[in-house]
């Protein structure tokens, strides 16, 4: 950067310097763009000198057909890098997405596509190139007379093609066989000799183990591997180890410059703000320190990205992935600093960063335990059909927790609004946690109020008249069991009530604010009595505060036909 920043307050009073990790980012940033790679002294040399993967990253921020006027300028080692991150989802090609990067390639100069089939994998090659045409040799065989698609004739007229597809497709086969010919025939007869022998399934395999041995050079390990990123640890043997984390940079690397950062934007905006992982990387101020931190983020994020079964091309769910990455670091950092810049900046620096990332995911990860325990041990998870007796957000909220990777339901922000966001502070984990007991607590009380399995089972809905148990929830059952009671009626199994029982109970409780009173202190008693050891808790008493709100006016209960 060509200027110097002042440091700048942040809300909280403290003072957060431009770290030397930033400006570096920065610069790794603007060096992606097209522009400025055209604006070096040698364009060529600084588009050849960028790593495959920021090769990928510059070309997929562009988009073709614009990306085009850097890809032709691109080593063969650079376009395999680019396909290796592009084309697969997980061990399988997507001949979407690899149509879209032929059809670049086939416009590219045939001396420069010829120098990329030769140092692409040829099992790939000949694997994209037999997904797309039948080959033909004329001199062992004639072509069918009736074709599939459209038959094409080989420049030296030893072979048909037949090219299958749309006409889009199928003009870019034939765009692409012709440059290769135009630049080697000879390598081209060997090429379509060789791949007539060849099985699509064993060509895919082949190419597939190649690809993984270089994307575990970037970090994008085998998938069973990846998965030790999720590992949980306890919390508690989590320490500041004596020493700064040793570097885990391969030797080539240790000595690289920082003009190529290969970090996606979504993590590097991410470092730009003020959460606690931001601040702490702020405090690095050594040189080395700063590099190590920088492979070991590059590199936690494509494991993270690997054990999702995500591909680096997939914008919109690589950016959520990366956000939830972020998102746990700042857990991390704060439960080990919990507020203290300095403990932070010493947790980034003395912590292994996958340990630091699974220290956040622990953390989550308890509460994970806490609300799947809660869904399987419910006493009517038993039932089948299955009922789900939890009220609306109880429902959101257990569904967030318990999915593979845990979520903060936004309903719980302040003030809430929809969706789900990943978990970044302590504050989130209490309040989902919170939650959760809140959502344990409304089963309790209904247990407590004599509601079991039997009165709600298949059998007893059928001679209530009740089609679909998605009607049931806790509220619904607990408003029911109140005006039972608060009419006079001895605890027994469940009923639905009669017209003229809800018309008594509004004429009788509905009438006044001292009548509303009245209700409202018996139904509280009725609550607490059914409370476990017969006293609220702080869950307890704001179910049944809720519950309460729910009597006057009267919501839905079970009414008979």
């Amino acid at each position: 950067m060509s200027e110097t920043r002042k440091p700048a307050a942040n809300p909280e009073g403290r003072i957060v310097a431009l770290p030397r990790y930033r400006a570096q980012l920065d610069r790794g940033r603007s060096s992606r763009h097209a522009d400025a790679l055209f604006a070096a002294a040698d364009p060529v040399s600084a588009i050849r000198a960028l790593p495959p993967d920021e090769f990928f990253y510059v070309l997929h921020e562009l988009g073709f057909p614009e990306a085009l006027d850097i890809m032709v300028h691109g080593t063969a080692e650079q376009v395999q890098g680019a396909l290796d991150l592009a084309i697969w989802d997980r061990d399988r090609i997507s001949a979407e997405r690899a149509d879209e990067w032929l059809a670049a390639m086939a416009q590219a100069p045939h001396e420069t596509v010829a120098a990329w089939a030769r140092g692409l994998d040829i099992e790939l090659l000949a694997f994209l190139l037999r997904q797309r045409a039948r080959i033909y040799d004329l001199s062992l065989e004639e072509p069918p007379d009736e074709p599939e698609g459209s038959l094409f004739d080989t420049p030296d007229r030893l072979f048909t093609l037949e090219l299958l597809g749309d006409e889009q497709t199928q003009r870019m086969t034939q765009h692409l066989v012709e440059n290769l010919y135009r630049a080697d025939q000879s390598m081209m007869r060997r090429f379509l000799v060789g791949m007539r022998s060849e099985l699509d399934a064993e060509l895919e395999e082949t190419a597939s183990r190649w690809r993984s041995g270089r994307m575990a050079d970037l970090g994008f390990v085998d998938f069973y591997q990846a998965l030790e990123v999720y590992r949980e640890l306890d919390p508690a043997s989590v320490h500041l180890e004596p020493d700064p984390v040793s570097s885990a940079r391969p030797p080539d690397e240790s000595s690289a410059d920082d003009s190529h950062l290969r970090l996606p934007v979504v993590m590097a905006d991410r470092l730009a703000s003020t959460t606690p992982f931001a601040r702490a990387v702020a405090g690095l101020t050594s040189a080395a320190e700063v590099a190590n931190l920088h492979f070991a983020l590059v590199a936690l994020c494509n494991r993270v990205l690997s054990a999702d079964r995500v591909s680096p091309g997939d914008d919109q769910v690589v950016a959520a992935v990366l956000a939830r990455v972020a998102a746990t670091l700042d857990l991390a950092v704060e439960s080990l600093s919990r507020g203290d810049n300095a403990a932070g900046v010493a947790a980034v620096r003395r912590v292994p960063l996958i340990k630091l990332f699974r220290l956040g995911v622990s953390l989550v990860g308890k509460l994970h335990k806490l609300a799947r325990s809660l869904v399987r041990n419910s006493p009517f998870a038993a039932l089948r059909p299955a009922v789900d007796l939890w009220e609306p957000e109880d429902a959101e909220v257990l569904a967030a927790l318990t999915r593979l990777r845990p979520l903060f339901p936004r309903l719980l922000d302040n003030p809430p609004t929809a969706g789900e966001r990943p978990f970044a502070s302590l504050h989130d984990l209490t309040t989902a946690t919170a939650a959760v007991e809140r959502a344990g607590a409304a089963l309790a009380l209904v247990v407590g109020l004599g509601v079991r399995p039997e009165h709600i089972s298949p059998e007893r809905l059928a001679v209530m008249g009740i089609a679909d148990p998605a009607v049931l929830d806790a509220g619904l059952l607990v408003r029911t069991v109140l005006v039972q009671r608060l009419l006079g009626q001895a605890p027994g199994p469940i009923e639905p009530l009669r017209a003229e029982a809800i018309s008594s109970f509004k004429d009788k409780f509905n009438s006044n604010r001292q009548h509303i009173e009245i209700m409202a202190k018996s139904a509280a008693a009725i609550l607490q009595s059914a409370a476990p050891g017969a006293h609220f808790t702080p869950a307890t008493e704001a179910v049944a505060t809720r519950w309460l709100h729910g009597l006057a006016p009267l919501g839905p209960v079970l009414i008979a036909d």
